[in-house]
């Protein structure tokens, strides 16, 4: 008898768990399930953004935060597969120049001043689309000029660094005769770092007769920096990384770095860094600067899109701002962050005032652009017109005029007015 009761409790504590898990399953099932879709941050700020989802999830008891954290090769493929399917995700952290091509298919939500107003406005200014801003701004680099301040004082004694490209062409030879040392080291066709400092001279399109000339003196100075050994011969192959370590292992005075590769040199190579100062980021004639920024885009066919702007509101608050640049080295997309004294009061180290300077860029870009479309086609014939000037052993000024002029022709179609 007592046997048989015993069965009895053991089965109905089995049906009860069993009901209790069934019903915490249902009761979990029937939550929304809001998709958010990251940019490799989990290694670097996966505790601060857990607890974020976790504030959000109490706020809306009745919604989950599913985060998924994709390596950088492979967001946008599988973002545009998401776009082009019924079932998006409700969040994406995305680059600007993928997420304008989105914008032009009309895939994505736009968003108005009011929910953009925590934000600096120069970077509100880059995520535009035929007036309409497709994207929230998420976080910012705006590199700076890392040099060798040993080697600069002792071949130009009591002289501040370059502050435009032009200033730095003009002692190139001198600086190099010196030193032995390249000037600069600089990926002149990777990505859009050719377009970025054509735009810096207010070059937007190459249609009129003034902006042809003005690429032929760049496109020349650059052909005699290369020709005379002032950029590494390697220029048109390096990538920003390999830039880095031909400064540490002091094969160039200066390259263009942000607070993360400044940190590298830091670790890697001491010396280098103790002998090192910050200069502001390299200009042209209108005196802009450039950035690379993130942004967080709302598909159009997201199923929660109100919560999703909320969670991304949150993301971006000036309190998580603050704590995402103190963990990566980044600079905050929220205007309210960036008045913090972390942002303004920097000591000498060069990481600090890396950021203090770059911070100070913010407020000066070059807005000036080769405009929305056709980017990488656009980006792609200028970078092929420099590899062909700087490799060809013969490129006079004649054959650098007739290469912006094919250039020209054949960005005629890719520039809308």
């Amino acid at each position: 008898m007592r046997k048989k009761i015993f069965l009895l409790l053991i089965f109905i504590l089995i049906l009860g768990s069993f009901y209790f898990f069934n019903t915490s399953k249902k009761d979990e099932d029937s939550r929304k399930k809001l998709v958010f879709w990251s940019i490799q941050l989990k290694p670097i700020w996966e505790k601060q953004l857990s607890l974020i989802i976790n504030e959000f999830e109490k706020k809306h008891p009745e919604a989950k935060i599913v985060w998924v954290d994709i390596p950088i090769q492979e967001a946008q493929k599988r973002t545009l597969a998401s776009i082009l399917s019924s079932t998006p995700p409700d969040l994406v952290n995305l680059n600007p120049e993928f997420s304008n091509i989105l914008a032009q298919r009309n895939t994505l939500e736009i968003f108005d001043n009011q929910a953009v107003s925590q934000f600096h406005p120069n970077l509100v200014n880059k995520l535009k689309y035929q007036n309409q801003i497709y994207a929230l701004p998420f976080y910012a680099t705006s590199p700076v000029t890392i040099y060798n301040q040993t080697v600069f004082s002792k071949c130009f004694p009591n002289q501040t660094f370059p502050k435009t490209y032009d200033e730095l062409f003009k002692i190139s030879k001198e600086l190099y005769t010196c030193s032995n040392l390249a000037p600069l080291a600089i990926n002149l066709n990777e990505n859009d770092t050719l377009a970025k400092i054509l735009n810096k001279y207010n070059v937007s399109n190459l249609k009129t007769e003034t902006n042809k000339q003005k690429t032929v003196e760049i496109f020349s100075k650059f052909n005699e920096m290369y020709k005379a050994g002032f950029l590494p011969k390697d220029t048109l192959t390096i990538n920003h990384r390999e830039m880095i370590e031909k400064y540490m292992s002091n094969q160039a005075i200066a390259t263009t770095a942000g607070s993360n590769f400044i940190n590298m040199v830091k670790q890697n190579a001491l010396d280098t860094y103790q002998n090192s100062a910050i200069a502001t980021q390299l200009t042209g004639s209108n005196g802009g600067y450039d950035i690379a920024l993130m942004n967080l885009i709302i598909p159009k066919k997201a199923p929660n899109k109100e919560l999703a702007l909320e969670f991304a509101l949150l993301l971006t608050n000036k309190e998580n701002q603050i704590d995402l640049a103190k963990t990566t080295n980044v600079l905050p997309a929220n205007k309210f962050a960036l008045e913090d004294d972390y942002f303004k009061i920097c000591s000498d180290d060069l990481i600090d005032k890396s950021r203090c300077e770059s911070t100070k860029q913010l407020s000066k870009l070059s807005n000036i652009t080769f405009g929305d479309e056709n980017k990488k086609a656009i980006n792609e014939y200028i970078n092929k017109a420099i590899e062909d000037i700087l490799l060809n052993e013969n490129s006079d000024k004649k054959y650098i005029q007739s290469k912006v002029s094919d250039l020209s022709k054949l960005l005629k179609n890719l520039i809308k007015d």
